[in-house]
């Protein structure tokens, strides 16, 4: 690590703590010239910052906003602001993925500081020279004191950031951006209850081992305790797990692995081909992935496009 880099994680733990166009000073000043003189907040007190994915007091979901989306692909459904971010990233080597999230002053503070889009990009580049990228970019669309956050792929956010991008819109990322896929259990799911038919795949061998192995491997994005019914062995009580996984291709609750060990049971057609596809390697996720995992569950569609 660089003592730029050194100097850009000191300005990133003091997101939210000092004023936002000392710490864009300060960033900018330190993508020129390689060093800066951190700041140091004025008061111990840290404001309670709130994060949610949408403007405050504008409509743009059918009901209550989810707690994030994915817009990737969707320019139409994106501010101004978010549509140049995008194509900044988009051409700055190294970029991963860039979210958008809308912070909120508690209301004591409100009144001066108002909500004020946050920025969260992954780089495996310069982080710096990437914020002050994005940064200067949004100040000339006309953003005082942009608020970019940058961190590099495989370092653990501060909370402040993390916040952010739990609470967000997820605008671009490095990837070809298909949607997920979302794995049925049952072959039948009617007035009667759920079921396999009889001619259901069954795996066995080495190769149930490695699909069982691959599902097993996905990245946990929903988790729960609940569990649900054995249909093949009600018997058994409720002890099918429910938590979902995603590869970053495919999304499945951990009831396909339970029947799939259990019973030889073959997750459905097309998802045991993908799985097969992939041989021997199980899956790696990133942020970016997971996210738009959780986008599925949560049905995020923005329903009213910016004008």
């Amino acid at each position: 690590m660089t003592d730029q880099d050194r100097l850009h994680t000191a300005l990133l733990n003091l997101g939210g703590r000092v004023p936002d166009a000392m710490l864009a000073e300060a960033r900018l000043r330190l993508a020129d010239t390689g060093t800066v003189s951190v700041p140091h907040p004025e008061s111990t007190v840290e404001l309670a910052f709130t994060f949610t994915v949408s403007q405050p007091g504008k409509r743009a979901f059918s009901g209550q906003a989810p707690p994030l989306v994915d817009l990737i692909g969707r320019a139409g459904l994106m501010e101004g602001p978010d549509q140049v971010a995008v194509r900044t990233v988009a051409d700055l080597p190294g970029a991963v993925a860039l979210w958008r999230s809308w912070r909120i002053a508690p209301d004591w503070a409100a009144h001066v500081i108002p909500p004020a889009a946050v920025y969260v990009l992954e780089t495996t580049g310069a982080p710096a020279t990437a914020a002050a990228t994005v940064m200067r970019a949004l100040a000339a669309a006309g953003i005082t004191a942009p608020l970019v956050e940058v961190y590099v792929t495989g370092e653990k956010l501060p909370p402040y950031q993390a916040a952010a991008r739990n609470s967000s819109a997820l605008l671009w990322a490095d990837r070809d951006a298909a949607p997920l896929r979302v794995a049925r259990v049952f072959d039948v799911v009617d007035d009667a209850g759920a079921r396999f038919d009889d001619g259901h795949e069954r795996l066995s061998g080495e190769d149930l081992a490695r699909v069982v192995a691959y599902l097993d491997a996905g990245a946990p994005v929903l988790a729960t305790t609940s569990r649900t019914i054995d249909v093949v062995r009600p018997d058994r009580g409720e002890v099918v797990p429910m938590t979902y996984r995603t590869d970053g291709r495919w999304l499945w609750p951990e009831s396909v692995a339970y029947y799939t060990r259990e019973y030889g049971l073959a997750p459905q057609p097309e998802f045991t081909e993908h799985i097969r596809s992939r041989g021997p390697l199980l899956p790696v996720t990133d942020p970016a992935d997971e996210h738009r995992a959780l986008a599925v569950l949560f049905q995020s569609h923005a329903v009213v496009a910016v004008p």
